[in-house]
């Protein structure tokens, strides 16, 4: 065999050893799941601490402000001629339940208020054209023996009512409700030609005259020489108008009256309404 041939036969060898190699490979990676990968390390991101909760309330917001009242509209004046329904509506709110009802006429209201204080301010009652009505029935009287005829303590319980609610009366309601109708006041007491006076102080007065009425000592004697009963002590019925009435109501009835009475006073030494 030549040189040559010896050659191509072992490169021929090798070629089948590498055919049979790389065919053996094939096979035996048949048989074979294929290994996996060795894991790769994959590091993950740190993550950012989350902060510690607040342990601390929030704070609560702040709930809004209550919505201020509309203001009420400004109350107007009626006039003179036209102020009996407001005038007595006025009055009425000075006691629960409309219970000053049955005590004040319904006409002219204003001008017989402005009339009988101008009267009890020399101490004398209106006989007629009162503003108020008077206690029902007449006059209790009890029978005394021979000494005649006194007045009796079932007459004071037929005031117990109108003083009871004078003396519940709200002070301020009364003197703001005073300001408001001055003007009106004023005017009907021009019309009585009042010119050199002022109603306030006609009022005053008034007042005056109610809180100098004297206690007297029971049992009051009376007499009746005509229609209408009379006090047996003639000093007694030399007595103004104003202080008669607070001696038929009875003392306690009486007192109650002085007393809201001084505190009306003092409120209304207070104000100095225009003339």
């Amino acid at each position: 065999m030549s040189e040559q041939q010896s050659n191509r036969g072992w490169i021929i060898g090798l070629a089948v050893i590498a055919i049979i190699a790389i065919a053996a490979y094939f096979i035996l990676s048949a048989d074979k799941a294929p290994e996996p990968a060795p894991p790769v390390a994959v590091e993950e991101p740190e993550q950012a601490e989350e902060p510690a909760p607040d342990l601390e309330p929030a704070p609560a917001e702040p709930e809004p402000a209550p919505a201020e009242p509309a203001p009420e509209p400004e109350r107007e004046l009626p006039p003179l001629n036209d102020s009996d329904e407001t005038f007595r509506g006025d009055l009425l709110s000075l006691a629960p339940d409309g219970a000053l009802g049955r005590w004040l006429v319904s006409d002219e209201l204003l001008r017989k208020w402005v009339a009988a204080v101008n009267a009890a301010s020399s101490g004398q009652m209106m006989a007629k054209n009162r503003p108020y009505n008077s206690p029902r029935g007449e006059l209790a009287v009890d029978e005394e023996g021979a000494t005649g005829m006194v007045l009796s303590e079932e007459n004071y319980r037929r005031y117990d009512t109108p003083v009871r609610l004078f003396a519940a009366m709200d002070t301020d309601t009364a003197i703001d409700l005073y300001q408001f109708w001055y003007p009106r006041l004023r005017e009907a007491f021009g019309e009585l030609g009042m010119r050199d006076k002022k109603f306030h102080n006609v009022l005053l007065k008034a007042i005056d005259q109610a809180l100098a009425a004297s206690d007297v000592d029971e049992p009051i004697q009376l007499v009746r020489p005509s229609v209408y009963y009379k006090f047996a002590d003639p000093k007694l019925e030399r007595l103004p108008g104003v202080h008669k009435l607070m001696i038929r109501m009875g003392p306690d009835n009486a007192a109650r009256v002085k007393e809201k009475l001084k505190e009306l006073k003092a409120e209304l030494e207070q104000i100095t309404p225009e003339s």
